[in-house]
């Protein structure tokens, strides 16, 4: 697997916010056509729309927009977002009104990112990066690994990337109340029994109504979760250099039986397969419920909330599970350094191409790059003895706002095209800075599968499979962990997927995975 080296992320704009495009065999690099002389501010006035992969809706103007404009001489209209995979982009598809800049998880797209170009949504970008984006451009020349992840099997650079830091491809895993755990005389779970005897004590001790409380998205795809101790996660991944479908293996299915059994005895919050992040919040930070799983800054401001009623409250993270005690676990939550989100596509019918181009080409410099890690110098940070310094606007800051909170503001850290460079952002509980250590033990690495792209006629095939398989799981995994079904008929399931075309859909995705490899 590919991984950003500490080179990489230290050399400025050659590399701390760099990006590069996966490449085939014999890479078809960017010409060598002399880039002619540009500095920043770009004149003109222009103002480019831009569009993410968010459903939050119009984003207020904040610090970092203002300064990005200031810098680039460049404004951004935003109008929203919609995800690749809603209904939404369809629709926006069929007006053939898209944004200049749109980001997306243009892997996502039907037919793959070579399909929108074909089919004339989004610019290809190969001659473009030559003439307008001598950043990205060099540091595709200089990063050869970073190059091979984010272009097709054909060459063809489609969008700009975010490519994630080593550090930052771990930020999620299991949270649990310690001072729970600390007053009941029990020890942080490391194997599913433990878990179990853990989520028992909580209900029958501590009259917790949801012990553990979770959102689908955590049940086994975005991360191991418990199913990572049965040795299977969701999705595709690799055995052993082959794909597997974890839904199909057999092991998936004792981890259903057990969820079942958790569930049926009280375990698993009751309202599991429909909660949303903010009810999460909520019950984690009261009393109904003592673990989850979550994002990193999840355990900020957990401690943060509960505390102010309950000092001795007290969240930590937890290691992913296992079935034998002492063993490492096999699946935790890894991003590949490239997964395909927050990628950057230009409309092929936009207007201002060079101007979206400079735009999404100032994250790679060494400015922008540390404009996007730190802020704003004298703002957010000062340089002492060559070290970006937090300002008391972050580390003390007067509204009681915490660290990550106020960089969210002022900088770009994380899903914005960039190569993400390790901020060291401090946290104000221990708890939290100690987390990515304890998750990043597993052997994730070695299951990951990289950023692959079908060609047009196999990426038509896979959507026209995967997209009844994908909904047949999710009904099979709730139906038989909520108890509507018993765990004898996922056997049915497999064998539906099977009807439905898995297996040429596995055939599918090992040729793109091999195809990967020899690029």
């Amino acid at each position: 697997m590919v991984l950003l080296s500490a080179a990489l992320l230290a050399a400025g704009c050659d590399g701390a916010n760099s990006v590069l495009n996966n490449s085939e065999t014999a890479p078809e690099p960017v010409s060598n056509e002399k880039t002619a002389e540009f500095t920043y501010p770009m004149p003109g006035n222009i103002e480019l729309t831009f569009m993410n992969e968010s459903l939050t809706g119009i984003p207020e103007i904040a610090p970092i927009d203002e300064e990005y404009e200031k810098r680039t001489g460049i404004s951004i209209k935003h109008l929203g977002g919609t995800p690749m995979t809603d209904q939404k982009f369809s629709l926006l598809l069929a007006t053939g009104e898209l944004p200049d800049i749109f980001l997306n998880t243009w892997l996502q797209y039907p037919g793959g990112p070579e399909k929108a170009v074909e089919q004339g949504y989004i610019l290809k970008l190969n001659d473009y990066i030559d003439k307008y984006a001598p950043n990205l451009k060099r540091t595709l020349e200089e990063n050869p690994d970073i190059d091979k992840m984010i272009k097709t099997d054909n060459g063809t650079y489609y969008a700009f990337p975010f490519i994630r830091s080593e550090a930052g491809r771990v930020y999620g895993g299991p949270i649990i109340r310690k001072d729970w755990l600390d007053e009941l005389g029990l020890e942080i779970p490391e194997t599913i029994d433990e878990w179990y005897t853990v989520l028992k004590a909580f209900k029958e001790k501590k009259n917790a109504a949801a012990p553990v409380t979770f959102r689908t998205l955590f049940l086994g795809e975005r991360t191991g979760g418990f199913a990572g101790a049965f040795g299977v996660m969701g999705n595709y991944y690799v055995n052993d250099g082959k794909v597997v479908y974890g839904y199909l293996e057999p092991e998936y299915k004792e981890y259903l039986k057990t969820m079942n059994q958790w569930y049926k005895e009280g375990l698993i919050d009751k309202d599991f397969a429909a909660i949303d992040a903010v009810t999460v919040d909520k019950k984690m930070s009261s009393s109904v419920s003592g673990a989850t799983f979550g994002w990193q800054f999840y355990i900020e401001k957990y401690n943060a909330a509960a505390q102010e009623t309950d000092p001795n409250a007290s969240y930590v993270a937890a290691p992913y599970p296992t079935r034998v005690k002492g063993t490492k676990p096999e699946f935790g939550q890894l991003d590949n350094a490239y997964a395909g989100t927050s990628s950057a596509a230009i409309s092929a019918k936009s207007e201002h191409i060079e101007a979206a181009m400079r735009w999404l080409d100032y994250a790679y410099s060494e400015e922008g790059s540390m404009l996007n890690s730190f802020g704003i110098e004298g703002v957010t940070y000062e340089i002492q003895n060559g070290t970006p310094v937090y300002t008391d606007l972050v580390v003390n800051n007067p509204e009681g706002l915490s660290s990550d909170q106020v960089m969210m503001q002022y900088s770009h850290g994380t899903n914005f095209p960039m190569i993400q460079r390790d901020n060291n952002l401090p946290a104000k509980y221990s708890q939290t800075a100690e987390a990515l250590d304890i998750w990043r033990n597993t052997n994730h690495e070695q299951h990951l599968l990289p950023a692959i792209t079908p060609t047009a006629e196999e990426a038509d095939e896979m959507a026209s499979i995967m997209n009844d398989i994908n909904a047949l799981v999710k009904e099979a995994e709730l139906k038989i962990i909520l108890g509507n079904e018993p765990v004898e008929a996922y056997d049915k399931y497999v064998e539906q997927m099977k009807d439905l075309g898995i297996e040429r859909a596995l055939e599918i995705q090992q040729a793109a995975y091999e195809r990967y490899l020899n690029r």
